[in-house]
C-alpha cells in the first residue's frame, strides 16, 4: 500500500533473476486500496525442490509429503507419520545425497522428523526477495506454494477416476430410469462438455486446479439436469405418439423440445449471471484470484451444458430411435401419407376469388398459379346466391 506498482515494474525486477518464462499480474482491493503482485513460473532443478526429494526418499514418503517453511535465511522440512524414524539413520543417509552445500539439523519426535538448514541462494530467493524490495515489504511477506509433477499427476489421476465412477453411474441410473439410448447420448453431450471446457482452459491458460475438478463435475451435473429435463418430457410424449400415429419420433421430439426450451434458457441464465460476477467482478475487481479458475470452469461448463441438451442429446437421441422398425415404419407411412397429400391438392380443381371478385377457373391447369387462365374473356362479377347483387 502506498507504493506505485506496475506490471512493467515487475518484469524489471523478476528479469534480472535469471528467471525467463513467467507470468505477472497484479489485483487490487477496492476496500483496501491494497494490491497483490503474483508471479508463476516453472523452476527447473530447483535447489530446494532437491533437497525436498532427497528428504522424502531418505524418510520413505512422497515429495508432498514433506512441508516447507522459511523463516528468514532458515529452511525448515517437515515429514510427519514416518515409521521407524532414527535420528541417527537419517543423519547418515543425508550425508549422501547433495544437500546444496548446507548442513542439515535433524530432530525425530513422535514419527514427526524436522530437518532444518540455512536456505541456499535460489531464483526463488532471489525473485522473493526482488519483490518485497519493490513492493516494501520483508521476504516473510512473500507466500511461494510449489506444485511439483507428483501432484499434478495425483490431481489428474483422481480426476479421471472420478470421470469414469461417474460416468459409470450415470449410465447405469439413466438406463433404469429412461433407457439405455438415452442414457448414450446423455453420455455423448457430457464428453462433449469436457472437451469444450478444457479447450477454453487451453485457450486461456488457466491454471487447472483442484478446484477445477470440483468445477467439472458440478458443471456435468447441471448439463445433464437439463438433458433429463429433456428427455423425460420425450418420454412422456413418446406414448402418445405410438397412440396417435400421425407425426414421426424426430417431429415429436422437436415438439418436446419446444416444451421445456424456456424452461432450460431462463434456469441457464439464472446460474450464470452469478457465475460471471464471480468470474468478472470478484476476481477482476476485487482481487479474489483463488476463485478465477473455479468460475471459469462453470461459466464455459454451465453455456455448454445448455447447448448440448438441445443440440448434441436429443438429435443423437433421435437418430438412434429413428432407425427402430416401429419408428422407422411410422417415419415411412408418414412419408407415404404427405406424398398422398400433396398429389390430392394437384388434382383439385379449386377456384380463386381475386379481391376484386373475379372468378379464375384452374381446371386442367398443370403448372403454378402464375400460368391459370381465365374462366371466361369477360368474367362477372360473383353474385350472391338468392339475393340481388345491390
Amino acid at each position: 500500500k502506498g507504493h506505485t506498482v506496475t506490471v512493467a515494474g515487475v518484469r524489471s525486477l523478476i528479469d534480472k533473476t535469471s528467471l525467463t518464462d513467467y507470468k505477472a499480474t497484479i489485483s487490487s482491493s477496492p476496500q483496501s486500496g491494497k494490491r497483490t503482485i503474483r508471479v508463476q513460473a516453472q523452476v527447473v532443478n530447483d535447489p530446494i525442490l532437491v533437497i525436498r526429494r532427497s528428504i522424502a526418499q531418505t524418510v520413505g514418503k512422497k515429495v508432498d509429503d514433506v512441508n516447507e517453511t522459511k523463516v528468514g535465511v532458515q529452511e525448515t522440512f517437515t515429514v510427519s507419520g514416518v515409521t521407524n524414524a532414527n535420528k541417527t539413520t537419517i543423519d547418515a543417509a543425508l550425508k549422501k545425497v547433495d544437500m546444496q552445500g548446507t548442513k542439515p539439523t535433524v530432530s525425530v519426535a513422535a514419527n514427526v522428523v524436522t530437518i532444518s538448514l540455512t536456505a541456499p541462494p535460489t531464483v526463488r530467493s532471489r525473485v522473493s526477495d526482488s519483490l518485497a524490495a519493490y513492493a516494501g515489504q520483508t521476504s516473510n511477506d512473500v507466500s511461494i506454494s510449489t506444485v511439483g509433477p507428483t501432484w499434478g499427476s495425483e490431481v489428474s489421476h483422481k480426476a479421471i477416476v472420478a470421470l469414469i465412477v461417474f460416468f459409470i453411474v450415470l449410465a447405469i441410473y439413466l438406463s433404469i430410469r429412461f433407457e439405455f439410448k438415452m442414457a448414450m447420448a446423455a453420455l455423448v453431450a457430457v464428453v462433449h462438455d469436457i472437451i469444450f471446457t478444457v479447450a477454453v482452459y487451453s485457450v486461456t491458460q488457466f491454471t487447472v486446479s483442484p478446484a477445477t475438478v470440483t468445477a467439472f463435475l458440478t458443471i456435468l451435473g447441471f448439463s445433464l439436469y437439463d438433458t433429463v429435463v429433456v428427455f423425460d418430457k420425450i418420454r412422456e410424449n413418446q406414448g402418445v405418439l405410438m397412440t396417435v400415429g400421425k407425426s414421426t419420433y424426430g417431429d415429436m421430439a422437436n415438439r418436446s423440445l419446444n416444451e421445456v426450451l424456456m424452461r432450460s434458457l431462463s434456469t441457464s441464465f439464472v446460474a450464470l449471471m452469478p457465475v460471471l460476477s464471480l468470474l468478472v467482478v470478484g476476481s477482476g475487481f476485487f482481487g479474489a484470484t483463488a476463485l478465477e479458475d473455479f468460475a471459469l470452469a462453470l461459466l464455459a461448463g454451465l453455456f455448454v451444458g445448455t447447448y448440448s441438451s438441445i443440440f448434441i442429446a436429443t438429435p443423437m437421441l433421435v437418430w438412434w430411435k429413428e432407425r427402430e422398425p416401429q419408428y422407422r415404419a411410422l417415419r415411412e407411412r408418414q412419408a407415404v401419407r404427405s406424398a398422398t397429400a400433396a398429389r390430392a391438392v394437384i388434382k383439385s380443381e379449386p377456384v380463386l376469388v381475386t379481391a376484386e371478385g373475379d372468378e379464375w377457373d384452374t381446371t386442367g391447369v398443370a403448372g403454378p398459379p402464375a400460368v391459370m387462365r381465365q374462366a371466361s374473356a369477360s368474367p362477372k362479377p360473383r353474385q350472391q346466391r338468392g339475393r340481388k347483387r345491390k
